[in-house]
């Protein structure tokens, strides 16, 4: 038990100081630093029918002044405007409005009456639309202007909007640890789970059953909260997305309630007690079930009343088994202290309190972490008693009879064989663990329209085939690619069609390169990029043209029919050391792009060469 202690302690240490670091990960000179987006003005759009020019032609007495910069308006339904300015730079910089659960957010880049930039962003949109992968909303800075930034928000949870301004290459050096943080939670989360229902398979305990899937609607429900479930377990079902905080939260106080009467033996010590938590589990798997056709602004009120009732209930029964006595009541008290204090303080957040980005963040985390450790705890020393007892048991039979004593040995026997093999399924269980985060590593490298690998898997695939060539002495290539005149098929056939062009492209391509070392990225939106190594300008000359009659003198199959594209291609090799950085390499192929559209689209462009377009009879 000590073990476990030391374990338990460790663990939730561990965990707070993760979060903290993420939370203050800002502060890093190495980094660097982000700067708080300071939001000046607001005001309401009641009917919603407002729209970015009568926002911008709005007088400034029209607007309401935010004093301190804090967007804290609780749950309102109405749409809202707000209203920021953004000095000019020529550095690469990012937007952060570190609030995942927004349905709509609209976010408009306007200088001197234009706009520069325009997001459609919000959690009733696929998470695959969003132009940065993460779990809140990060959009690029236009450089180079002094910005006037309009949002319009829209959403049924809280009315909240943390803004900061982050250098691009800081932003995401600081992901590192916010990755780390939420590793660390949901692998503690997982590990119980898989843990106890190994244990569960042994000894038959329903207790440890129900617990189990206690942590599990825990865990969902955090992944909900914090936007990790949107972005990895359900990126395109935004029902779910909808209905998953409330209805894994009523599912998790339905689950409490069972694990706590089957934990604390609540029917022996109190009738009053097990009907209230019978009552409290049935009214949270009634309120789960309606949920599903409630909207979220009446679901959330909902759970939140019920929430409040349940948590009083759960302490008054935590401090009444304490003073009877019961040991793992008083272990059960502090847990769920920690967790209702993670409440209280996220409340607290919210309200402007104390420090709203760590605690709205991650206080829940935190406490529902620190909680499930301290359970999985009760449980163990529940088990670790009546084990003992059993041995006591054992030896007083021991002492009265040899054969007692053979049928005690056998039994240590069979014992260390249950531990063996719950420490071998244990083992098999963490390898798979490891192997489920090797497949969502691989994952996360690829893009999940077409199913090559991404932008991210390109710069660093870049960088790594740069060196090597270097290295080597040998050529590399790089090829960009651009659909021609993409955005007309799109606004006449719709993105659906559009999305189909990409996924027929990237299969044609993967048809055209075969090299098992040639590389295949989806760039970004309609733009491809394709490394070669090992291979000098005039084969990579081939492979452009071979890429461009592929392309242009076959139809794709859509669902509107047979539609035919054109794509302007990009060339530039590394060779003779011609580029000292991989940037400038990419540089180079980017603008013999920009070379060959201009030169009127549908050929290829090696950089610092002109090329005629390519046509079947010239390779």
């Amino acid at each position: 038990m000590k073990h476990y202690i030391s374990y338990t302690i460790r663990v939730a240490v561990l965990l707070s100081a993760t979060f903290w670091a993420v939370s203050h990960a800002e502060t890093n000179e190495i980094t660097g630093k982000p700067e708080a987006g300071i939001i000046t003005h607001y005001l309401v759009d009641a009917s919603g029918s407002f729209s970015l020019s009568e926002a911008i032609n709005l007088p400034t007495y029209g607007w309401h002044t935010i004093a301190n910069g804090n967007v804290s308006f609780g749950y309102d339904d109405r749409t809202y405007w707000f209203k920021m300015d953004i000095e000019a730079s020529d550095s690469e910089r990012l937007l952060h409005v570190a609030y995942p659960l927004l349905d709509q957010l609209d976010i408009y880049f306007v200088a001197a009456g234009q706009t520069l930039a325009y997001y459609e962003l919000g959690d009733t949109l696929h998470f695959n639309t969003r132009p940065i992968a993460h779990e809140d909303f990060v959009v690029p800075i236009p450089p180079h202007h002094s910005l006037t930034t309009y949002f319009r928000v829209h959403t049924s949870s809280a009315m909240n909007m943390p803004v900061k301004i982050w250098p691009t290459n800081a932003f995401h050096a600081s992901q590192a640890l916010v990755q780390l943080g939420f590793g660390i939670y949901f692998g503690v989360l997982i590990c119980m789970v898989l843990y106890n229902l190994f244990g569960f398979a042994v000894i038959r305990e329903s207790s440890v059953f129900s617990y189990s899937i206690y942590v599990i609607f825990v865990g969902l429900m955090a992944a909900g909260l914090t936007g990790v479930g949107f972005r990895y377990i359900w990126p395109g079902n935004i029902w779910l997305q909808d209905h998953a905080l409330v209805l894994f939260g009523c599912l998790s106080f339905g689950f409490a309630a069972l694990f706590i009467a089957q934990l604390l033996k609540i029917k022996q010590h109190s009738a009053l007690f097990a009907r209230g938590l019978w009552v409290m589990g049935g009214l949270a798997f009634i309120i789960a079930i309606i949920s599903v056709f409630l909207e979220y602004k009446v679901a959330i009120k909902l759970l939140l009343i019920f929430a409040i009732f349940s948590c009083s209930f759960l302490v008054i029964l935590a401090i009444s088994m304490w003073r009877k006595g019961s040991v793992y009541a008083r272990i059960f008290a502090v847990a769920w202290a920690a967790f209702i204090g993670a409440i209280f303080l996220n409340s607290l957040a919210y309200l402007g309190v104390i420090d709203p980005h760590f605690m709205q963040r991650y206080a829940i985390m935190i406490g529902s972490g620190i909680e499930v450790l301290l359970l999985s705890w009760v449980l163990t020393l529940r088990y670790s008693d009546e084990r003992l007892q059993k041995l006591v048991a054992q030896e007083e039979a021991l002492r009265r009879s040899a054969e007692a004593q053979e049928a005690q040995r056998q039994l240590n026997e069979e014992l260390e064989q249950r531990v063996d093999e719950r420490t071998f399924e244990l083992e098999m269980a963490l390898r798979e663990l490891q192997e489920v985060n090797n497949e969502l590593e691989r994952k996360n490298s690829e893009d999940g329209l077409t199913g090559l690998f991404n932008r991210r898997h390109f710069d660093h695939q870049l960088t790594v085939e740069f060196r090597r060539a270097w290295r080597n002495k040998q050529p590399v290539a790089l090829i960009m690619l651009d659909i021609d005149y993409f955005k007309p098929i799109n606004d006449t056939h719709g993105h659906m069609i559009g999305d189909q062009i990409l996924v027929a492209l990237a299969e044609r391509l993967k048809q055209t390169v075969r090299r098992p070392s040639d590389g295949i990225f989806r760039y970004g939106g309609e733009e491809f990029a394709l490394l070669l190594g090992n291979t000098n300008e005039h084969e990579a000359s081939q492979v452009a043209s071979m890429i461009s009659r592929a392309i242009s003198e076959t139809p794709f199959i859509t669902d509107a029919g047979p539609l035919s594209i054109t794509v302007s291609i990009g060339v530039s090799i590394a060779e003779h050391n011609l580029f000292e950085v991989p940037e400038q390499l990419l540089k180079a192929a980017d603008d013999a792009l920009y070379a060959a559209k201009e030169r009127g689209r549908n050929q290829f462009v090696i950089a610092q060469h002109f090329i005629e377009p390519a046509t079947p009879d010239n390779d």
